[in-house]
């Protein structure tokens, strides 16, 4: 099943959902295979964001944050580059409804280059950390 077929899919599943099959059934009818957890969170997705909800826009295991996210994410770390990683998983979940953890923001910060400016870079020498 290639994407697109995918997504056609998953949408007649939350479709069938809306319309009162439970989701073993509605996943059994459209031959989308998942769990319950995973189909329930797609359907409350699919009814907060309509058909947005249905693009995945991940490309496998590493891509965990979407172009838009990580747009924000180097803005916000451009313009503060002393704001914790706390503070900005926060702001993420409240913008876009995700929850990234704190270690791979961190590990995006520094992918792109963007480390805190309070970060040490290097130790003193003969101080053990």
């Amino acid at each position: 099943m290639d994407d697109e077929q995918r997504r056609g899919a998953k949408k007649q599943m939350m479709e069938l959902m809306q319309a009162g099959q439970s989701w073993q059934e509605a996943a059994h009818h459209t031959g989308v295979q998942t769990s319950r957890s995973t189909a329930y969170r797609w359907w409350q997705a699919y009814r907060r964001q309509g058909d947005a909800a249905l693009l995945d826009g991940r490309h496998g295991y590493p891509s965990k944050a979407r172009e838009p996210v990580l747009n924000f994410l180097e803005s916000r770390w451009s313009q503060a580059p002393q704001i914790k990683s706390s503070t900005i998983q926060k702001e993420v979940h409240e913008q876009f409804g995700q929850v990234i953890s704190i270690t791979h923001l961190n590990r995006l910060r520094k992918a792109r280059g963007l480390v805190s400016h309070t970060e040490k870079k290097t130790p003193l020498p003969g101080i053990l950390l």
